[in-house]
């Protein structure tokens, strides 16, 4: 994750290129490019000293993509060091944004109080995120610092909508199909998280529904008449009572990976066949199941459940089509005693190839 991921149109820019521009100018086309024509920050590398503490003058000084740590390119670094990167943040569009600063001590100047972090993330601490209202094309100087050996350094944002219908609207209108990309984070599921909202305590669900701004999303996106095509990126199972009746399609993407949205893509576009099945039942409501503290398997999974799941275990589409035939069941060699052998002839009847799974 991280900032060039979430916003691919994004620019960091060193700001060892840029010393004629003051902050808060506009940015010339110009100044948004390092000398090898790539945008970036600067990262200096401080070696550690004997006694503790860090050498007055960088061994090496880089320019690096985005807020990473090459010292394994630079054989003068030592394996104790501490890296301070320096630059700006280009926003490619105006609005409201959410930043978060993990595993670094430093500032982004945002104006007011800017973006803060006094003290290093831990591993599995929360992200804080902030509220700016930032302009685009500006640039907002940003100074951040981490020492060897500590979580992996991360500048998180996203825009926000501040009027989600208009915005909504605005969209929809220039479109043929609304693909709505919705889902859990890790920032809600895990484990042993020190969090408490509506529908999550602590990294449990207590709730099977998405979160509400995201059933309001969708929602108003059905609501403008446009066929919805809903992408869920999740951990655990999701109450789908709702899409499965406004939904032209759901796709469930699960946590796909940074090449995630090329698969996702090729899917919806008919270039990959959709061969993946459910590996659990996703049920309607916590209220069809126990209570967690009871660990009896009674009213869980396909094999326990008496209800009627939203989807079952072992549910998927294809865009190709399959026929089974020539089903045989046959004692297995040695008797009864060692099982059963079940064979079955499984054709491809369509035009396009495709995935099967065959389930028993």
């Amino acid at each position: 994750e991280g900032l060039r991921q979430a916003m691919p149109e994004a620019t960091l820019t060193p700001v060892a290129f840029t010393p004629s521009i003051t902050d808060g100018d506009p940015v010339p086309a110009s100044a948004l490019r390092t000398p090898d024509g790539q945008p970036g920050l600067e990262a200096a590398y401080y070696n550690g000293l004997d006694g503790g503490g860090f050498a007055a003058a960088p061994a090496a000084t880089r320019i690096e993509p985005q807020l990473l740590s090459n010292a394994a390119l630079a054989p003068e670094v030592a394996g104790r060091h501490k890296v301070v990167w320096t630059g700006f943040l280009v926003p490619p569009q105006s609005g409201t944004y959410r930043l978060a600063l993990a595993g670094v001590t430093g500032t982004v100047a945002t104006g007011g109080d800017g973006v803060q972090a006094k003290a290093r993330s831990g591993w599995n601490d929360p992200l804080k995120f902030t509220d700016v209202v930032l302009e685009k094309g500006r640039r907002y100087a940003l100074r951040l610092e981490a020492e060897s050996g500590g979580p992996a350094p991360g500048l998180h944002w996203k825009r926000v909508a501040t009027d989600l219908e208009a915005e909504l609207k605005a969209a929809v209108a220039q479109a043929d199909v609304v693909v709505a990309a919705v889902g859990l984070t890790s920032d809600i599921e895990g484990e042993e998280m020190p969090l408490a909202i509506d529908g999550f305590a602590g990294g449990d669900r207590t709730a099977l529904d998405l979160p509400a701004d995201q059933r309001r999303l969708l929602e108003n996106a059905q609501a403008l008449g446009k066929p919805l095509v809903v992408v869920l990126m999740n951990g655990s199972a999701i109450d789908l009572a709702w899409a499965k009746t406004h939904a032209a399609a759901i796709v469930e993407a699960w946590y796909p990976g940074e090449s995630g949205g090329l698969a996702i893509a090729q899917v919806l576009a008919g270039q990959a066949d959709p061969g993946g099945r459910l590996p659990v039942t996703f049920y309607r409501s916590v209220a069809d199941l126990p209570p967690f503290d009871d660990y009896a398997m009674k009213g869980r999974t396909y094999r326990y459940l008496r209800g009627a799941p939203v989807y079952p275990f072992g549910y998927g589409l294809s865009y190709a089509r399959f026929d089974y035939g020539g089903l045989q069941v046959e004692l297995a060699r040695g008797g009864a005693d060692k099982g059963l052998r079940v064979t079955v002839k499984v054709r491809n009847t369509s035009a396009r190839a495709g995935d099967e799974v065959a389930q028993l």
